[in-house]
């Protein structure tokens, strides 16, 4: 599949004002520079999902720190926070990641609440089930299984770990039972290589990028 790498050459602008960000942990600020996979949401869905956010923030009293709108996504897999930038991690993440053939799909979050943590803020996520994440976890297990092979060591877990789609709306304390909401629907069609600095604003850079196939729909 086609795919463009554009390594960070140029640090992203600092972070707005009116958008604090959570102060990091010791060991994160040691290592501040983070690759992951995810499915950014597309600009209308992003939008969407900032309407519906404004209504749970008002809804719950939420106290906190938003995440950016151009932010929004639902992660794939991380390669963890490091000391450094990795342009060597970068390109073998992106060679595996183009071994990965899959089609669109069709993603849904229609339920929200809180995760819980040890210390800190609590994410309020959206999140789905069945059908709803079906495709998401499908290309999920795609690139575990790509990045698996092509890594030359016992690095990744021979079976993918269980994990629960879903988008980071918001930061707070506040525990938030699961509920339903207005159903978040949109159709995924690529997914990304994502960098991001910890403490830089603006939108995560776009490393790679991974057209998934429209022709067959999942």
């Amino acid at each position: 599949m086609p795919h463009q790498l554009s390594l960070p050459g140029v640090e992203p602008a600092e972070p707005r004002p009116s958008r604090p960000h959570p102060q990091p942990a010791p060991e994160r600020r040691a290592r501040p520079h983070h690759l992951f996979f995810a499915v950014l949401a597309d600009p209308a869905t992003a939008w969407s999902a900032d309407r519906l956010r404004r209504g749970l923030i008002a809804r719950h009293q939420l106290a906190g720190s938003e995440v950016r709108t151009e932010r929004l996504h639902l992660t794939l897999v991380s390669l963890n926070w490091h000391a450094e930038f990795s342009e060597a991690l970068a390109l073998w993440a992106a060679r595996a990641a183009s071994g990965v053939d899959m089609p669109a799909f069709n993603i849904r979050l229609d339920r929200f609440l809180s995760f819980h943590r040890r210390r800190g803020n609590r994410p309020q996520v959206l999140c789905g089930e069945g059908e709803g994440v079906a495709g998401f976890l499908a290309l999920y297990q795609a690139l575990h299984d790509a990045l698996q092979a092509a890594w030359p060591q016992p690095h990744f877990a021979r079976s993918a770990p269980v994990i629960t789609p879903h988008m980071t709306l918001y930061y707070s304390p506040r525990d938030v039972p699961a509920h339903p909401v207005e159903p978040l629907c949109w159709t995924v069609r690529e997914f990304q290589l994502l960098y991001n600095r910890l403490g830089s604003g603006g939108a995560y850079r776009v490393l790679g990028r991974w057209a998934l196939d429209h022709h067959r729909f999942h």
